[in-house]
């Protein structure tokens, strides 16, 4: 990992796999990527390409025809492998994206 701190979670992840596509604030630099899990407050995604600890992103994570649209920071980054993203100012319309996913995902899966 490239920071020294282990990642805080404050909701269980559940396994989820979907399209993300991350933009950095700064550079406008885009990644393309697949989330692996997903909780109310962030992800894991996996991708070869990564943004450094800390950054601050833009995200739009696509599944099933549904977009979910938020701010995110990287907390962690694994080169190569993928990175943690926490979620900051989701809208309240995403919310509702969110949670709709997440109760589908607990219905047919276990927290991780």
């Amino acid at each position: 990992m490239s920071n020294a701190h282990s990642p805080v979670r404050r909701s269980p992840r559940i396994r989820f796999v979907a399209t993300i596509l991350a933009t950095d604030w700064n550079s406008r630099s885009e990644i393309w990527g697949q989330i692996l899990n997903l909780s109310k407050g962030g992800c894991y995604v996996r991708t070869s390409q990564t943004f450094p600890f800390g950054a601050l992103l833009f995200i739009e994570i696509r599944y099933r025809g549904l977009r979910f649209l938020t701010d995110a920071r990287v907390t962690y980054s694994v080169e190569r492998e993928g990175m943690g993203l926490s979620f900051l100012n989701v809208p309240a319309d995403q919310l509702t994206v969110l949670d709709d996913w997440l109760s589908s995902a607990a219905a047919t899966g276990q927290p991780i």
